[in-house]
């Protein structure tokens, strides 16, 4: 039997063994029940941290790429996000959750880049809306291995209906 990509360390996080990245299980909208601009997301790292949250204090924002390795691509597994949409990341996570995260890439002091996992990708959007974005936060240091192969991922085709919109 082939080991498992995520592994549930059953207090509140999850390990992927292919990145060797920690999660927190739950994203910031299941567990604050609201949709958090970049300064807002901030905090809740912040004070996830001061609580030291599964006994670690260096949970942080994900960056592009650590937030797009949770994404399947070839939509092989998926959850309901809280609007009861299709995201494409493991089950192992909970239901319910939003469907896109804040990054730590930002351009200054004005936009920080969010990846959804709806879509499989992002773009930047500024830091003071709150856009629908909640935050994903992750421990660890992100295999580098993993990372130059989602520089290999085809990026999706955009999907629009024939009046031009969401489809």
């Amino acid at each position: 039997m082939s080991e498992e990509r995520f592994i549930d360390n059953d207090d509140g996080t999850i390990t992927d063994s292919q990145s060797l990245l920690t999660w927190k299980k739950n994203d910031s909208f299941i567990d604050l029940k609201k949709f958090l601009n970049y300064g807002q997301a901030k905090t809740y790292m912040k004070s996830t941290n001061e609580e030291s949250f599964a006994d670690h204090s260096d949970w942080r924002i994900p960056s592009r790429k650590e937030a797009q390795s949770l994404y399947y691509y070839d939509q092989s597994q998926s959850i309901q996000d809280k609007y009861n949409m299709t995201i494409f990341i493991d089950p192992i996570f909970p239901e319910g959750c939003g469907y896109n995260t804040w990054t730590s890439e930002t351009r200054g002091k004005i936009t920080a880049y969010i990846f959804s996992f709806a879509q499989g990708s992002g773009s930047h959007n500024e830091v003071d809306l709150t856009v629908s974005t909640s935050i994903r936060l992750v421990r660890g240091d992100f295999n580098t291995e993993v990372e130059a192969n989602l520089r290999k991922i085809p990026k999706p085709k955009p999907e629009s209906s024939e009046s031009g919109g969401w489809k």
